[in-house]
């Protein structure tokens, strides 16, 4: 579990159990976004009936992520939702701890 600051923990997918509610209130394709970084968490999703996850911060940090998990070279993503990306946002939004050289 990340942290987003000090003692405010991120949980993997923390919009999931409001998502739910949408899920079956309504009956028109829907998103699941919020701490996507697993590819379990899309599975679980989709098969939930989900028509689509979202995944920002987790791309920025890899934007091969994907297609990583395409060919089962990876099953995580590095993004540990430090929202330190978000000052980034008005100037050319990156990850900056690739910038930092932490592992990709």
């Amino acid at each position: 579990m990340a942290r987003v600051s000090a003692g405010i923990p991120v949980r993997r997918g923390f919009f999931l159990p409001y998502a739910r509610q949408f899920l079956d209130a309504l009956s028109l394709p829907l998103i699941l976004l919020g701490g996507v970084n697993r590819l379990e968490t899309v599975e679980a999703a989709l098969s939930e009936g989900f028509a689509f996850v979202a995944m920002a911060r987790a791309l920025l940090r890899e934007p091969d992520l994907v297609d990583r998990w395409r060919v089962g070279a990876a099953s995580e993503g590095l993004c540990i939702h430090c929202n330190k990306c978000m000052p980034t946002i008005y100037s050319g939004t990156r990850c900056v701890l690739v910038a930092k050289g932490y592992p990709s």
